[in-house]
């Protein structure tokens, strides 16, 4: 049982980075690209929804 359970809490905790990650990575994406305003809201929502 508490095998299972580690391995819950392992996979919270990766998918937890990975959306850490892409956020990073789409912040960086837009920074870039030197947006600003809604044109690098639009790009940012653009990214994190690929």
């Amino acid at each position: 049982m508490k095998k299972f359970l580690v391995i819950i809490f392992v996979l919270v905790v990766l998918g937890f980075l990975g959306q850490a990650y892409e956020s990073a990575s789409c912040r960086n994406h837009v920074e870039d690209l030197k947006l600003t305003g809604v044109e690098a809201e639009n790009e940012y929502n653009k990214c994190k929804s690929f």
